[in-house]
């Protein structure tokens, strides 16, 4: 009960009461009942200033309508109360219909008295208590008012203060736990899924991301996230100073927005609705060395101004703990790594000095080779591989990158010869969607692919003269545009080519661009034919016998000495391919653990050890085409004759030739008339190498 005789001792129990309250907003409904009560007021409000500091937003009230905290939101100035909290003094309105300023809120107002609520020297809310009689406050009202006002202000921000402490307090609690996390957890993405799902957990967090960013396409996008889904992922990339995110990488400077919905900078890429509480936005850069790696953001919905500030402080210190966290996780990559390498050079110096990788060999010529492929494995620099066809310069690319640096990235393959130059240069660098008829969408080339990685051109001598000059641009530049696309892409790319080709000849008829051919031939090794290292072979017959085993999960098999006497006497015009033939032909026929010389398909060795040995398919003895005829007209069934003859033939034609080009395809593919991908299909139908 309120004792109008003491109205002191009054507001000295309601002071000690509300010094007991924790609550913000009770707080605020006891002094305005106070308020009302002590004045006998018909109505009332308390308003407090909006985090913008422009606008007076009602907290609680009585005798007004439900709708008036949505309908009046003044400015500083406005009405009543807004003329009291801009001038810090009193407003006492006797008669409302008199006052410039009065804006209606309820019709038979008559009378209000406004109280500004004070931190110090600046306001902060003001109570208003209304009457529907005219003059009905004074000087007694005033002065009571204005003492519930002081204490109430001392109060409120006591509170705010202790609330503000107590909330700085649970976000150190959340850091400390968020620091155990990256000090026993060296997996990054495992240190950023524990961390937001902790933030969850203790602050409400909506979402969250952290982009880096991608030195090839010049762009932000998501590699960790929380509450994203695999379309919002995709659809949310930015390019530097894009957006807000674009705008803190570029800056390198934290932001945070109150409300997003009403920021022209938030873009939405993602699409999420907002039609949910008001939600905001903090967002900071990942900085590594100095150097902007990506941007962390996150999205709360928003509380009140202090929690607001507090996640702006948090967000700082959630960026810096993860550009830690991927400190860490780069240099135990880094660890990782140099131990592998350590391992590899380790490898290498007990290893039996006639293998390295799937190259079989223990002549001069192969040793030295091997050494200048471990010197070479370990730099950059571009390689071009030259030799017959065969002699498997594909796996001597395969093996200097699997000795590498960049060993646990791709190796992409591609046969220059095999594919049309206007194609090649679309499989190569690319192109966007539309930038051709048939352009569907956008495909990505194999310097792309590579990246990080190694690119082995085969059969380089093939490319088309005007493609060239795209390929030296990209080894000048180490950057190229897609077909159809004003991108620029830097990649690092590592270029090992192959060719079986006459560079000089090929120069000197303007075929292939000389600066191309010095860029390409920093380190030469040329791959020797297998006549000329024949001590190789005891070597390279076991070691491909062992591949056919496995391939075929059968046990394995050796060969008889007359076998092998054969192969000796070989002049193996297909090199190492046409002998890995031969033996594969020999361990699938043969029926013992022994492969013997007519599982092999050739000719015993001759008395004179001079005289070639070839294989049967392609015999060198005169050759009677009308007794062949007869012969295949006996063994063929009615209807077949010209079907029968005309594959045999064609076959015979097609080996005679590849063994007069050295196998080499692309050669073989000209005299026949020929492109190189007819000859392939034909080969693989005829079960020709």
């Amino acid at each position: 009960m309120y004792n109008f005789n003491d109205p002191l001792l009054n507001l000295h129990e309601i002071t000690l009461s509300l010094l007991s309250e924790n609550d913000p907003d009770i707080l605020l409904n006891t002094i305005l009942d106070q308020a009302i009560e002590f004045t006998q007021a018909d109505s009332g409000s308390i308003a407090l200033l909006d985090d913008t500091r422009k606008f007076l937003e009602i907290k609680v009230f009585r005798g007004l309508s439900k709708d008036v905290p949505e309908k009046v939101k003044l400015k500083l100035g406005e009405g009543v109360t807004g003329r009291c909290i801009l001038t810090g003094k009193i407003r006492n309105v006797g008669d409302t219909k008199e006052d410039p300023y009065y804006i209606s809120v309820r019709s038979d107002i008559q009378s209000e008295l406004a109280i500004p609520l004070k931190a110090g020297p600046k306001s902060f809310g003001v109570i208003s208590v209304d009457s529907s009689r005219l003059n009905a406050f004074d000087k007694n009202h005033e002065e009571y008012l204005s003492l519930l006002a002081n204490y109430a202000a001392q109060i409120y921000t006591h509170q705010e203060t202790i609330q503000h402490l107590h909330d700085r307090q649970y976000i150190q609690d959340t850091l400390l736990h968020i620091s155990a996390l990256l000090g026993r957890e060296p997996d990054f993405k495992k240190v950023f899924e524990n961390t937001a799902k902790l933030l969850e957990e203790k602050i409400d967090l909506k979402r969250a991301a952290l982009f880096l960013y991608d030195d090839i396409t010049h762009e932000l996008s998501i590699e960790y996230s929380l509450n994203y889904s695999d379309n919002q992922i995709e659809r949310s990339r930015y390019k530097p100073n894009e957006g807000l995110t674009g705008k803190v990488f570029s800056s390198k400077k934290p932001m945070a927005v109150a409300n997003i919905s009403q920021d022209k900078n938030f873009l939405n890429k993602s699409g999420i609705s907002r039609m949910e509480s008001q939600i905001s936005f903090f967002s900071s850069p990942i900085i590594l060395n100095d150097k902007v790696k990506g941007v962390f953001n996150m999205e709360i919905a928003y509380v009140n101004h202090g929690k607001f500030s507090d996640y702006t402080f948090l967000i700082q210190l959630l960026s810096a703990f993860f550009s830690q966290a991927i400190l860490i996780e780069e240099l135990i990559q880094q660890t990782e790594s140099e131990i592998k390498n350590e391992n590899i050079f380790l490898k290498r110096q007990f290893e039996n000095n006639y293998v390295f990788e799937n190259i079989a060999g223990k002549s001069k010529v192969m040793e030295q080779l091997f050494k200048t492929m471990s010197m070479a494995a370990d730099s950059n620099s571009s390689i071009l591989l030259t030799g017959e066809s065969g002699t498997g310069k594909e796996l001597f690319a395969s093996a200097i990158h699997r000795n590498s640096l960049r060993k646990d990235n791709k190796i992409v393959k591609i046969n220059c010869a095999a594919i049309p130059g206007d194609l090649l240069e679309s499989e190569l660098f690319g192109y966007e969607k539309g930038a051709f008829t048939g352009a569907d969408k956008d495909h990505q080339g194999k310097f792309l692919i590579a990246h990080k990685g190694t690119l082995f051109l085969d059969e380089i001598g093939e490319m088309d003269f005007k493609l060239q000059s795209k390929l030296l641009r990209f080894l000048q530049e180490k950057e190229f545009s897609p077909l159809g696309s004003n991108k620029i892409y830097n990649v690092d790319v590592r270029i090992i080519a192959a060719t079986n080709a006459d560079f000089e000849k090929l120069i000197s008829e303007h075929k292939f661009r000389e600066d191309l051919y010095y860029r390409l031939n920093v380190i030469q090794m040329n791959i020797p034919p297998l006549r000329e290292r024949m001590e190789d072979l005891p070597f390279i017959c076991d070691h491909l016998l062992n591949k056919i085993a496995v391939n075929n999960k059968k046990n394995p098999k050796s060969l008889t000495a007359e076998a092998y006497a054969v192969l000796e006497s070989c002049h193996f015009p297909g090199n190492v391919r046409e002998l890995e033939n031969i033996l594969e032909r020999g361990f699938v026929l043969s029926r013992g653990n022994t492969i013997d010389v007519s599982d092999l398909g050739m000719q015993k060795p001759a008395k004179n050890p001079t005289e070639k040995i070839i294989r049967d398919s392609i015999s060198e003895t005169p050759f009677n085409i009308s007794a062949w005829i007869s012969a295949k007209i006996e063994s063929s069934s009615d209807g077949n004759y010209y079907a029968d003859i005309m594959r045999e033939t064609e076959k015979e034609l097609f080996q005679l030739l590849l063994k007069k080009t050295f196998y080499n395809k692309s050669k073989t593919a000209r005299l026949l008339g020929l492109n190189r991908i007819t000859l392939d299909k034909k080969l693989k139908e005829m079960d020709i190498v």
